[in-house]
């Protein structure tokens, strides 16, 4: 029997959650900002008419609080991508199934509250057994734009907590990257088209030399659980994590799917492994990581710290002990929060980061601040630091 004292926590920590998803969505997507909000207000000010709030109390018991928002965001999603009836009042909100309503909490307030009741157990075993798909297919640049500075004609390329392993092929997408307010030549990475994310940037830009993409030998990614793209199922679930009224992001998500099909028949298809970072981190190195003669590996993660223990403190250090024993570079990328170091200019945005050990020497660079959805960069001093640390030296 749980106590009313550890259900009133629970409630007081859900409620932060969904307050703090209200306030970091309200620039990007006012719906989700809107939904977040109508449910931390519950949580916050429970009423005669509870139902909604101790629902998700009881359904969320064995959930981190901070996966809860996104959990039953994409839950709620799911059932209206799916065409269910019940969904078709809140789904008028929703711009991804083409619904054109404007977003008032008047208005959704009662039809989230249906849609919820009526769906209760749907949305309860969703929020009990998925997991946050965080496959931004515009994070991809993470890696794909530090590559084009080294000169490296193959590598390997692996990504930590790859989710379904879409930008594990971002080489196959088109990224536009353009000067906010200086006239300056855009860059073109990438061989999709057309044009498929549109970068804009503010700080001084250090251009790489070339825009050729070095060859793969392999594409590896690990997850805690991987997720395969097997059937159209699989890929209704992922595609329910945007946000409803993001139709621009679900269609990009859409070209990532067919992206990574494309190279099912390459020399390097994307492979997808099970592993429990960071606990597992030094076994799959061990194990998968291990017959790469002098081939440069690049490794890479994004907003995969915050959901990892310790904010992943872990998992640096058995790379880095990793790193050193190799003879080949190893470059590892990251878009992540910086728990420790210098603010980022807005709320929520991440560092991009760069640490190459190569001949028994570490180097390590603050590239950018990113936005986590790989919307906007910020360049920072790191980034010429990088250009010119590569100048002059060969691949």
């Amino acid at each position: 029997m749980v106590s009313k004292t550890a259900l009133d926590e629970r409630r007081i920590r859900l409620a932060r959650r969904f307050r703090k998803q209200q306030s970091f969505a309200a620039d990007t997507s006012p719906l989700a900002a809107c939904l977040c909000g109508i449910v931390a207000d519950w949580l916050d000010w429970p009423s005669e008419d509870d139902e909604p709030a101790t629902w998700l109390i009881e359904a969320s018991r064995d959930c981190s609080s901070f996966a809860v928002p996104m959990l039953l965001m994409a839950g709620l999603h799911r059932e209206i991508l799916g065409g269910q009836s019940v969904m078709r009042p809140l789904a008028e909100f929703f711009p991804s199934v083409g619904g054109r309503r404007p977003v008032s909490a008047t208005a959704i307030r009662p039809r989230l509250r249906e849609a919820i009741v009526a769906h209760r157990q749907q949305l309860a075993r969703f929020i009990q057994s998925a997991t946050v798909q965080t496959n931004e297919t515009a994070r991809g640049l993470c890696w794909l734009l530090p590559i084009l500075y080294p000169g490296w004609w193959a590598i390997h390329l692996v990504d930590l907590g790859c989710s379904a392993g879409l930008n594990l092929v971002a080489d196959q997408r088109h990224y536009r990257l353009q000067a906010e307010n200086a006239p300056q030549p855009d860059l073109n990475i990438g061989q999709g088209r057309p044009t498929q994310f549109i970068l804009p940037w503010s700080g001084a830009f250090a251009r790489p030399s070339r825009t050729t993409i070095p060859r793969f030998f392999s594409r590896t990614g690990c997850d805690l659980h991987p997720f395969l793209l097997h059937t159209a199922h699989d890929e209704l679930t992922l595609m329910s994590f945007v946000w409803g009224d993001q139709a621009h992001r679900l269609a990009m998500l859409r070209q990532g799917i067919a992206a990574l099909k494309e190279v099912e028949t390459s020399d390097a298809p994307v492979r997808l492994l099970k592993a429990n970072l960071p606990h597992d981190l030094p076994c799959f190195l061990a194990r998968h990581m291990h017959a790469f003669g002098m081939t440069p590996v690049v490794v890479y993660n994004t907003y995969l710290t915050p959901y990892l223990e310790n904010k992943g403190t872990a998992l640096g250090q058995d790379l880095e002990q990793w790193a050193r024993a190799r003879n080949h570079p190893v470059l590892w990328l990251q878009w992540e929060p910086l728990h420790q170091g210098p603010e980022p200019p807005t709320l929520g945005w991440l560092g991009w980061t760069a640490d190459l050990w190569s001949n028994g020497q570490h180097h390590h660079w603050l590239l950018a601040w990113v936005h986590p959805h790989g919307t906007a960069v910020q360049w920072l001093p790191g980034l010429g630091e990088w250009a010119d640390f590569w100048k002059g030296q060969t691949g």
